[in-house]
């Protein structure tokens, strides 16, 4: 009975000292997900192209206007939770309703829209590295809905 016992501690003792040597994985090896790019990735998934997403983007910036950050935080999370909870018919419809407001604005219009919100990623990016979001930089905000005119 004792051999047997003898050889578990050995072969114990070797699997123990194999994974002590192992050396860690390289960073390269590593994949940390950056929450931020996650949950964007997320929001965008909702709508089927990137103007509607824009145009959801400024109808919550214009619903939100003046409110309190914590006030504006749980309006978008009511939002996302009504477009996550609607059946496939009631999201075509709705998303179809962005569609078409998008498409009503006048091209100049539509196109700062878009240069804005790619200018605010950017500035995002290189603030954070892409790394969390929690507060924009002092004296940035987005433009009212005239889009040219600092409030």
């Amino acid at each position: 009975m004792n051999a047997p016992r003898m050889i578990m501690a050995a072969v114990a003792a070797t699997l123990l000292s194999t994974a002590a040597l192992a050396a860690p994985p390289s960073a390269a090896q590593v994949a940390v997900p950056q929450s931020e790019a996650r949950h964007h990735d997320k929001m965008k998934a909702l709508f089927d192209s990137p103007d509607e997403f824009m145009m959801f983007r400024l109808e919550l910036h214009q619903a939100t206007h003046g409110m309190e950050r914590a006030q504006k935080k749980a309006y978008r999370k009511a939002e996302m939770q009504k477009i996550r909870a609607m059946n496939p018919a009631d999201r075509g419809a709705y998303l179809q309703g962005l569609q078409a407001k998008w498409n009503a604005l006048p091209a100049a219009k539509r196109e700062r829209i878009a240069q804005r919100i790619e200018s605010h990623g950017a500035r995002h990016h290189a603030r954070h590295g892409g790394q969390g979001y929690d507060q924009p930089e002092q004296g940035q905000d987005y433009q009212d809905d005239q889009m040219g005119q600092p409030r």
